[in-house]
């Protein structure tokens, strides 16, 4: 409602605040600088620091990893080589606890058939029960039983003939033959002809073939009661001796087209009748083909191999126990095992020691433990040998293999061992450390040199910024591959060098990146401002330009030293990483090299860089929004 001004009154006329004073307000915010605002708007960002956090994780463990793990990495340990990972807390879960998980292992169940073994593991080692099954194998094996012998020809002009060693038999009494020849032929077109024989010398020297059967393709059991009658009627007129050499054998025909044949043969004895326990023949009978085939790599394998004229043999379907079962890697590598040969020289160490008390006069009832360190438990044997006025001594003593590596308790890895049996747990983060004050030093000198170069090249523009461009581009053109491993081989493979080579060409990013910020923001009005107003170029590029190009900048340095890294992992691949330092880009390469057998030297190697260059990515992004100045003074 409109009211006439005339009208009003002084009461209509008050203040809102009768009891307060009237003044500015004072801010509640204090002054920060540009360092200081860039520094609370980097903590604003969880991810970044968080990948700062993990950074310096893995610093520290890089500095004090090598200080406080005393494993030596000088000293290789053949015991705990390939090791896998062992965490405390996972024992029995059969994850990270030592252990792993055998299949398919030899089993030898011939020497103690009561208790069968894995051939070449600790039997102590093994975690549980080992699943035990049979399988079929064409080769020979101490550790197998069975199978069949197979006499094959290989030529079209001549028969295959299977022939035993040369024995001297009195053919006055009966020798009785038998053999087994299973039909497993169905799958030829020609069944094999074969016939028995015997090689007889009835004139020194010379070999007459007496057949025992005709040819023919009989499978099954044969039996010959009569062998000495065939060789007897087959002497020469006018030889009345009944002593020869003799070999006995098998002939197979060879076909002069097809496949050609194959026999299989079971077993082969050879007796004579009414000889008890008779061994004459232990040379040439046997039971089986797997049998057969292992007398050829015998010590004395010419006095008992069945050799071959015009063929080849082989056993097939021998039986071959395996089993499957978890081992513990760390009790077979440092767990007690009974050594047969503990020499006094070591005994008498212990005993000046103080650990063990030992008699060599008195025998094993003096031993006598005395310290936990001790190797030596105890003692079953002693033996004493004497080499003239010479006396050796030596026992039969259960060993604790960590004791007498020097271990006070049974170690662990928690990244397993490598090739000769160090702790790789240390090898990473010592190498770790190395690459990362490479990557540091390598990164402050690109960034320098880069930053200095690409300033002057990006503000001043014109012909030098066209001659410094000429100039990168030729020093860029280089492989850097190419370039690094001429200074290498030139200069040796060492720190220095190294560095030498990742600064080289190293900056020339940095300066690219450098010059185009400096292209983006030398024409801006802030800056034609500043040099109406008589700011030097050295003002306008270190004060105005520079801090406005940092934050790309510091991305890009911050990611140079994962870079180094994997460009001196790049570098060992072909033989030429650092020498006389551990680094993590030598640890990977080599670690390569047993990805099938010992994936975990790779997984943690590789995981500890991925780590890196994930933590330095985010690190660098945080730190370019921090250093962003157009995002000052904003809170979120």
């Amino acid at each position: 409602m409109n009211q006439d001004p005339k009208n009003f009154t002084k009461q209509d006329f008050q203040f809102v605040q009768l009891d307060k004073s009237i003044h500015d307000v004072k801010f509640n915010t204090k002054p920060t600088t540009f360092f200081g605002d860039a520094i609370k708007r980097f903590f604003k960002n969880k991810s970044s620091v968080a990948a700062g956090i993990i950074i310096g994780i893995l610093s520290l463990l890089a500095v004090t990893v090598p200080i406080i793990n005393t494993s030596n990495l000088d000293r290789p340990l053949s015991e705990a080589q390939f090791l896998p990972p062992k965490w405390p807390g996972f024992d029995g879960t059969g994850f990270m606890d030592g252990t792993t998980y055998k299949q398919n292992v030899i089993i030898d169940t011939l020497t103690d058939p009561a208790n069968p073994t894995p051939v070449g593991l600790v039997p102590s080692a093994i975690v549980g029960e080992m699943e035990i099954y049979d399988t079929l194998s064409n080769f020979p094996s101490p550790y197998a039983y069975g199978g069949y012998l197979v006499l094959r020809s290989d030529t079209r002009s001549n028969d295959a003939i299977l022939i035993s060693v040369k024995n001297i038999v009195n053919f006055s009494g009966e020798l009785s033959l038998s053999t087994f020849l299973p039909d497993r032929n169905q799958t030829q077109s020609l069944e094999p002809i074969y016939r028995l024989v015997a090689v007889v010398e009835y004139d020194l020297g010379i070999e007459t073939i007496v057949p025992l059967t005709t040819y023919a393709s009989n499978f099954g059991s044969i039996q010959i009661s009569n062998v000495s009658e065939f060789i007897l009627d087959a002497r020469p007129e006018g030889n009345d001796s009944t002593t020869f050499f003799v070999r006995f054998g098998f002939q197979l025909q060879t076909t002069l087209e097809g496949a050609y044949p194959t026999l299989f043969i079971e077993n082969f004895t050879v007796n004579r009748v009414g000889v008890a326990n008779d061994t004459l023949f232990n040379n040439v009978n046997f039971t089986s083909g797997n049998e057969v085939m292992l007398r050829d790599s015998a010590e004395n394998a010419s006095a008992i191999r069945w050799s071959v004229n015009h063929g080849a043999k082989s056993v097939i379907g021998a039986i071959l126990p395996r089993g499957n079962f978890r081992y513990d890697n760390y009790q077979a590598a440092f767990g007690d095992v009974i050594r047969n040969d503990v020499g006094k020289t070591v005994m008498d160490d212990y005993i000046a020691r103080g650990w063990i008390l030992y008699d060599f006069n008195v025998g094993i009832t003096s031993f006598e433990l005395l310290d936990d360190r001790s190797p030596v438990r105890e003692v079953y044997s002693q033996r004493t040998v004497s080499f003239g006025s010479t006396t050796v001594f030596t026992v039969r003593a259960l060993v604790s293999v960590y004791r007498e590596k020097g271990f006070i308790e049974p170690p662990f890895y928690l990244f397993g061992t490598d090739v000769n049996g160090n702790d790789f747990f240390k090898i990473v983060f010592a190498g770790l450390g190395t690459s990362l004050l490479l990557g540091l030093f390598a990164a402050l000198i690109n960034v320098t040199i880069g930053m200095i170069w690409g300033s002057l090249s990006g503000y001043y523009g014109g012909w030098i910024d066209i001659a410094m461009e000429r100039f990168t581009e030729i020093l860029g053109g280089v492989p850097w591959i190419v370039l690094m491993t001429l200074i290498i081989l030139l200069l040796g493979s060492n720190f220095v060098t190294f560095l030498f080579a990742l600064t080289l060409t190293g900056w020339i990013g940095t300066a690219s990146l450098t010059r185009s910020q400096f292209y983006r923001y030398k024409r801006r009005e802030y800056i034609l401002a500043s040099r109406t107003l008589g700011a030097k170029d050295n003002r306008l590029i270190f004060r105005h330009i520079l801090p406005n190009a940092i934050g790309p900048i510091v991305t890009s340095s911050v990611l140079i030293i994962p870079g180094v890294i994997f460009a001196e992992a790049s570098i060992s691949y072909l033989g030429l990483g650092l020498q006389g330092l551990p680094s993590l880009g030598v640890a990977l390469s080599r670690s390569q090299a047993y990805l099938q057998t010992s994936p975990h030297l790779t997984l943690f190697s590789g995981l500890i860089i991925s780590l890196l260059l994930i933590s330095f990515n985010l690190f660098g992004n945080g730190l370019r929004d921090a250093f962003n100045p157009s995002l000052k003074g904003v809170s979120e």
